[in-house]
């Protein structure tokens, strides 16, 4: 217990007072006291002193302890309260006790005193503790709504890419209130552009991460409209705002991307990723054709401003469909065995369910998602942008 305990005493007899006093100092416990016996007394004494705890006599002349106890609480002052008497039942206390009084003692059995002030101060300590905690995580809660918030007003509307892509798709499902996965497009003349991206981690973290890229993209695609030379723009744009060039202080962040042009009218896709592929399943047939990305990440520690992401264009015809995708989904634990999805089950999923729409496409993968999972937890951020075209 700290030395030199300050004690509020509140008691009408002197005689009491005293003889309190001189037990606690036998007992070994340092303090120091204010005695008070009357409401206004108590009221001002909470008003010009911080005190540890209080010893209230149960019957006072103007007003009862537990009328001090009453007041304390009234005045936010949660400080330890033990309450004296000499008259009151055993019962009448426990219903105290009920009320929030931390402990009571009858007068002619003081012996247990001592350890209850240390107890009942600890236990009030513990309780601040926890209240102020409770408040923070309030505080850091309400922030991370915050940003998800202005996150999500930073992402694209997606009813423009509905109305030029009429059968297409998107699942977004962020492991945590954040997320490190993106997804963007945007329309220039005749082309329409549109990205899955994975930063790195997810929550708050990748959740920066990915409004640097959102941001970076939204100025890119107005001076070059190559997949290619957007994703080297961008490497170089990353690398320089986390200042990854530089010799201290080196981040690893960055990320992975999938990124498209399309040709709606020709029915031609250009193709550019960064660890990230490009699926196709081609009307009427049975299997993925995956146009790989290149092997490098924009940005992150190993970066080289000068990276070249190669760009690949393909014909379309009618009723192909492209897919592009984060990690989350294949890497998601579940099934029978509690294993990954995997990149091979996922193709067969999306062979499997081509004759069905793409409103229907999206309904199946999400239940899949949740019937994989059986309730367990989520590991990654989910990301995948499925288009068929027309």
């Amino acid at each position: 217990m700290k030395n030199n305990l300050k004690i509020l005493l509140v008691e009408d007899s002197e005689t009491d007072a005293d003889l309190l006093t001189r037990f606690l100092k036998r007992e070994g416990i340092n303090f120091v006291h204010s005695r008070v016996w009357s409401k206004d007394g108590f009221i001002k004494a909470l008003k010009d002193n911080i005190y540890d705890i209080i010893i209230a006599d149960h019957t006072l002349p103007q007003f009862s302890g537990m009328d001090a106890f009453r007041i304390a609480k009234i005045t936010n002052r949660n400080i330890p309260f033990i309450l004296l008497t000499g008259t009151v039942s055993e019962k009448t206390l426990s219903e105290y006790a009920k009320d929030g009084i931390d402990d009571y003692f009858l007068k002619d059995n003081l012996l247990r005193l001592p350890s209850a002030i240390e107890n009942v101060i600890s236990k009030k300590k513990i309780e601040q503790l926890h209240n102020e905690l409770e408040i923070v995580h309030k505080q850091i809660k309400d922030s991370i709504n915050y940003a998800k918030t202005i996150q999500n007003a930073m992402l694209p509307d997606t009813s423009l890419f509905n109305e030029i892509f009429p059968e297409s798709f998107g699942i977004y499902k962020p492991k945590d209130v954040l997320s490190g996965d993106f997804y963007w497009f945007k329309k220039e003349a005749n082309i329409f552009f549109v990205a899955a991206a994975d930063c790195t981690g997810h929550g708050i973290p990748g959740a920066l991460m990915s409004m640097i890229g959102i941001e970076k993209l939204n100025n890119l695609v107005l001076k070059t409209k190559e997949p290619s030379e957007v994703l080297t723009q961008l490497n170089k744009s990353i690398s320089s705002a986390l200042s990854q060039s530089s010799l201290y202080e080196r981040s690893q962040d960055g990320m992975d991307i999938a990124l498209c042009s399309i040709d709606k009218e020709n029915r031609i896709i250009k193709f550019s990723g960064a660890n990230r592929p490009l699926w196709i399943i081609r009307n009427g047939q049975k299997e993925v054709e995956e146009i790989k990305g290149t092997k490098k990440a924009i940005g992150g520690f190993d970066n080289d401003n000068s990276s070249f992401f190669e760009e690949h264009e393909i014909q379309l015809q009618k009723n192909d469909t492209i897919y592009i995708f984060s990690d989350g989904f294949t890497d998601l634990f579940g099934g029978e065995f509690f294993k990954k999805i995997t990149t091979k089950r996922f193709k067969q999923l999306l062979i499997d369910i081509q004759d069905k729409t793409m409103s229907q496409q999206e309904k199946h993968l999400n239940d899949y998602i949740e019937k994989w999972k059986a309730g367990a937890e989520q590991v990654d951020d989910i990301l995948i942008i499925g288009v068929r075209l027309d």
